[in-house]
């Protein structure tokens, strides 16, 4: 008679902590429904990026006055600027700017150096 008291006992215990677990469980659901959806809608809507934001470095050819100044600022010496001397009008004329982005660190120098902010 013992024995079946205790499973009886047993499976009473395992009811109240599955149904305690469930409403555990229950409750962490409605505490995620009542917050704010933190998705935007792109193309729409637009993230502020922080002011220190390090991410790809945006290059404008156009702007480039060949000065190299990306290259001293650089901890690395990463960008590489190819350019000529234009002997007519005495101005370097910029032919290539790469950098690889495998070795780039990120830093900002460049960007936060560039005089024609290109």
């Amino acid at each position: 008679m013992f024995p079946m008291l205790t499973q009886v006992l047993n499976s009473g215990q395992q009811t109240v902590r599955a149904a305690r677990y469930i409403g555990q469980g229950f409750m962490i659901t409605l505490s995620h429904a009542n917050r704010l959806p933190v998705t935007i809608q792109y193309p729409y809507e637009k993230l502020l990026t922080s002011e220190r934001f390090r991410g790809r470095i945006h290059f404008e050819f156009d702007k480039c006055i060949a000065c190299e100044v990306c290259v001293r600022v650089c901890p690395i010496d990463l960008p590489v600027v190819d350019w000529k001397l234009e002997t007519n009008i005495r101005k370097k004329q910029l032919l290539n700017y790469s950098i690889d982005f495998g070795i780039c660190i990120f830093c900002g120098n460049s960007v936060e150096y560039c005089p024609t902010n290109c």
